[in-house]
């Protein structure tokens, strides 16, 4: 690590109170240390002493009561970083004798001084790991929320994790507890004795703060989702997108209110995505391979993933995850949340209770299934229901409930499905979303055939025109597409924030 400071902006500056709260009275050419390779170091190897010495991974100190002023360090140094004051030598250490806590960075009055890693230590994290957390706070010129952190930074909308950047070390850390907690027997509710005692096993001092932030990240890695759990768990989120490696192209995330917004992590393999998506589908039969570099499939919340790899995703991987909504919205809070209008719900209530078929058709993120799964409330309790989906996300509170899943793997397919449920005696049937002409043409199938009192699915469209256009585009004859009673249009309002 090092510091990167603008000296221009230091001409400024009168009082240098970076310098007078220095607890190693460095001048201010001392802020231009790079803090080398210990063995490569120029200052230690010029000092015939040994006052230098490494403190820390990367980090130089002087021993004052080794050093005798020769200045040899001084004369050797590429920066200009070393000076020599009141006979001994004076050089920036981070404040490593002082738990790392940046008082020069802190009391600068112009924000000027930041923490900077080096290219090395930054690959070093990334294959460790496979991602890394980073800052953006020195960017931030509005804050609109604290908790969870959404700020505005250079003309773009964050989202920001409460976890700091970490060290090589840390990183080290984080990877070695984790081996062990897997490997020797811990129970899972003891990853913190497992971090104590490997601490403790190799002499490891972590502050307060350290422990608090690596005790998180254990924590989320140890789930399913890794170092995604922060924003799986954020129920205001809809989308989670991975659109390449580096730090360039960070995690996005799609929050209700916020819209789109990066988040400070990104992953820096395509080993890392493919392990973290395979983690994330362990519970079906699915997987992210070179041999089969696209997959679908429903995680274990419910939330639905598609992730590619090249050669399909061009260069880099790339996954997208819609969250699977938990909470269960009723038609009166649909009303109230100005989504139906009550004379438009109760037409859809009186609907229901004739056995009309229904179509929700919307644009992306619209809240089809959302309304679908409220309207199947109007559905008297005793009744039995048949629900197709490729990805389980309708949640009805009907106990005579029959649930197919598409299973392509098998060569089961939505079709299959459809003719099989029709064989159920159901009373009503719900196919939960229609992507395909294959679909399209089982959907309108169970319509023409008969069964049932009604049947309800969901459909990508943006008008009821472009609604039927799509329909007779997938092969469905207009006559057929007549066996619809309604054709409901769900629009999706853009997110507002300011």
């Amino acid at each position: 690590m090092y510091l990167e400071v603008n000296f221009e902006l230091c001409k400024n500056c009168s009082d240098k109170p970076c310098l007078k709260l220095c607890p190693n009275g460095v001048a201010l050419n001392a802020l231009k240390c790079k803090h080398c390779k210990p063995e490569e170091a120029p200052c230690f190897l010029a000092c015939k002493k040994r006052a230098i010495y490494k403190i820390t991974e990367n980090v130089l100190a002087i021993d004052e009561s080794k050093c005798d002023g020769c200045g040899a360090c001084a004369q050797a140094c590429p920066y200009g970083a070393i000076v020599i004051k009141d006979g001994k030598a004076r050089k920036c250490d981070l404040c490593a004798t002082y738990n790392f806590e940046q008082v020069c960075i802190e009391n600068c009055p112009y924000g000027n001084i930041t923490l900077k890693k080096t290219y090395e230590e930054v690959k070093e994290i990334e294959d460790i790991l496979g991602w890394c957390f980073f800052s953006v706070k020195e960017k931030i010129k509005k804050l609109y929320r604290k908790r969870p952190k959404i700020a505005e930074a250079d003309g773009t909308l964050w989202y920001i994790i409460d976890i700091p950047e970490i060290s090589a070390e840390e990183a080290r850390l984080i990877k070695s507890v984790l081996e062990e907690f897997r490997h020797d027997g811990y129970k899972a509710n003891e990853l913190e004795r497992a971090l104590s005692n490997y601490c403790e096993k190799h002499n490891i001092a972590l502050d307060k703060e350290q422990k608090r932030y690596i005790k998180r990240i254990l924590k989320s890695l140890v789930k399913p989702y890794g170092p995604l759990s922060d924003l799986i768990e954020d129920k205001e989120l809809e989308e989670i997108a991975l659109i390449g490696l580096g730090k360039n192209k960070p995690i996005k995330v799609f929050h209700q209110r916020f819209g789109w917004c990066n988040c400070n992590l990104y992953f820096a393999s395509e080993q890392a995505v493919r392990g973290l998506v395979n983690r994330m589908l362990q519970k079906t039969e699915r997987r992210l391979t070179l041999n089969t570099p696209r997959v679908n499939g429903s995680l274990p919340d419910g939330s639905r993933i598609t992730a590619l790899l090249p050669p399909v995703s061009l260069s880099e991987p790339t996954f997208t995850i819609r969250k699977f909504n938990t909470k269960r919205f009723t038609p009166a809070e649909l009303i109230k949340n100005n989504t139906f209008s009550i004379e438009l719900m109760a037409l859809l209530w009186c609907s229901m209770q004739a056995d009309c078929s229904l179509v929700i058709a919307g644009n992306t993120g619209s809240g089809k299934t959302t309304s679908l799964n409220a309207l199947l409330s109007f559905v008297p309790i005793n009744e039995r229901i048949v629900i197709v989906e490729e990805t389980p996300e309708l949640n009805i509170p009907h106990e005579h409930t029959v649930r197919l899943n598409v299973c392509k793997e098998k060569g089961i397919t939505m079709h299959h499905l459809i003719e099989d449920c029709l064989r159920m005696r159901p009373d009503r049937v719900v196919v939960s979303e229609i992507r395909s002409s294959e679909e399209a043409h089982a959907f309108i199938n169970t319509l023409l055939a008969g069964q049932g009192k009604g049947s309800y699915t969901t459909f990508h469209a943006n008008s009821a025109d472009e609604a039927i256009k799509r329909l007779e585009f997938l092969g469905i004859e207009r006559s057929d597409i007549a066996a619809i009673d309604i054709l409901l249009i769900h629009l999706h309002p853009p997110p507002t924030h300011r």
